[in-house]
């Protein structure tokens, strides 16, 4: 019953609507002679300072004009509500309130819902702002530090830019880079507050040549700074997590960046178990991609951790387990949050007694959010130093990794406090009575 009264309510609507309001117009006619009244949300809607404020009735958008002497970054709405109408708070919940305050410089519209108190109708209203007048913007530095994450926004908006889009249907700024030496050219959408900007090829705008930047507002005159420079900024590596296991035949593909394919890149391979690491070319594929295509000779199987290297200088690290066979390993061992099983950790093991701390184990059991994970199937740790070996067992840990849909369990284990302090060799015991290599790192208990 209630989605039939809904749709006989959309229709009424509908047949209201086949003009726009001007003006400072509620919206929705209550006086309609139709059988079925929409519900009458708003008496009135006012904006202080607006010059013209437009509603239309089809798409429920409020169009807000401010003149170009409106400095405020941000603008009341005003509404009266119909006594049986309430608005909803950005919890869901109901308020009394009727005005909203909203920072609408270079932010996305607002969006805002109202229903009746019984909760059988509701309407969601989107509302732009656009201020007269050319919008004014001012370049915070000439020098613009960039690296394959793009670069901060050097831009300051200082008046008059409304939200973006300022209108229904309205494209975002454009930003154009252009080499004034070269001519070339690049460009990409703007979107609201961004802090970081990206071009495709962003490394044919660094060196000494001249860039100039326009920013291409709709129906506005373009914006245009010339004379920056680009530089390169501490180029980045890292290790997809995707995989883990590595046998020796075997490429290690490295992203980041950007990369220069005039300079050297190496890795070195490094455990606490090694007295000297093994190092390995790395071959240049791109500004954002290296390639390991031979593993040093001889390399042993086990837990390494990966240093990357462009000349002398450190530019990331990642670790992986080396073997030409199916085995089982400790992929990653940390202290702190537990959504940390999503990356690799890379730091050295420094615990105190009755620390508690993850170790994720290689190969992982995945499944479902409703998955059941058995304890027993987690492994125990082995710590050992000298005569002293101590095995502790896992508590169930469960890594919920929304964005891919899946889940995973992790030990979770607790330092003793009768442990004496030093360092100790971490492996893992599986329920078969596996037992792995030592993981990268000894632990250090304090």
């Amino acid at each position: 019953m209630r989605k039939l009264t809904f749709l006989l309510l959309f229709i009424s609507v509908a047949c209201l609507s086949n003009c726009k309001k001007d003006s400072k117009d509620p919206g929705p006619d209550p006086d309609t002679e139709l059988p079925y009244t929409p519900i009458q949300f708003l008496r009135s809607f006012d904006v202080p300072g607006s010059e013209k404020i437009t509603f239309d009735s089809v798409t429920k958008n409020y169009q807000i004009s401010l003149p170009e002497s409106y400095l405020s970054n941000s603008a009341e709405l005003k509404m009266s509500l119909n006594k049986n109408v309430v608005l909803i708070d950005s919890l869901g919940k109901a308020t009394t309130d009727s005005t909203i305050t909203y920072n609408f410089k270079g932010n996305q519209p607002l969006t805002f819902t109202l229903r009746d108190k019984e909760d059988k109708f509701a309407g969601l209203f989107t509302v732009y702002f656009e201020i007269a007048g050319q919008p004014k913007v001012e370049l915070l530095t000439k020098v613009i530090t960039i690296n394959t994450n793009g670069f901060k926004s050097p831009f300051k908006f200082v008046s008059g830019v409304g939200t973006i889009p300022s209108r229904p249907g309205q494209t975002p700024p454009v930003i154009k880079a252009t080499n004034a030496k070269t001519g070339f050219s690049t460009q990409t959408t703007y979107y609201q507050n961004q802090e970081n900007i990206t071009f495709e090829n962003i490394d044919k705008l660094v060196g000494a040549d001249p860039i100039k930047i326009e920013i291409l507002f709709a129906d506005k005159d373009p914006i245009v700074f010339e004379g920056l420079t680009f530089t390169r900024g501490e180029p980045f590596s890292r290790i997809p997590d995707s995989k883990f296991v590595y046998s020796t035949k075997d490429s290690v593909f490295i992203s980041g960046g950007y990369f220069i394919s005039t300079s050297k890149y190496t890795v070195k391979f490094t455990s606490d178990f090694v007295t000297a690491p093994a190092t390995a070319s790395l071959r240049f594929l791109s500004p954002t991609s290296l390639n390991l295509e031979k593993f040093p000779a001889n390399i042993a199987e086990g837990s390494y951790l990966l240093t990357f290297h462009e000349g002398e200088k450190r530019i990331g690290e990642g670790s992986i387990y080396v073997s030409n066979v199916a085995s089982k390993s400790i992929e990653s061992v940390w202290k702190g949050e537990l959504t940390q099983a999503l990356i690799r950790n890379t730091e050295p093991l420094t615990f105190k007694k009755g620390d508690a701390f993850y170790a994720k184990p290689s190969p992982v059991e995945y499944g479902s959010s409703n998955t059941n994970f058995d304890v027993n199937k987690l492994p125990a740790l082995r710590l050992k130093s000298g005569a002293t070996t101590v095995d502790l067992k896992p508590a169930l840990a469960v890594v919920n990794w929304a964005t891919a849909g899946v889940s995973y369990p992790v030990g979770k284990y607790v330092v003793p406090a009768s442990l004496a302090a030093g360092q100790y060799e971490v492996m893992a015991v599986f329920p078969d009575k596996t037992v792995s290599k030592p993981y990268w790192a000894k632990m250090r208990v304090n």
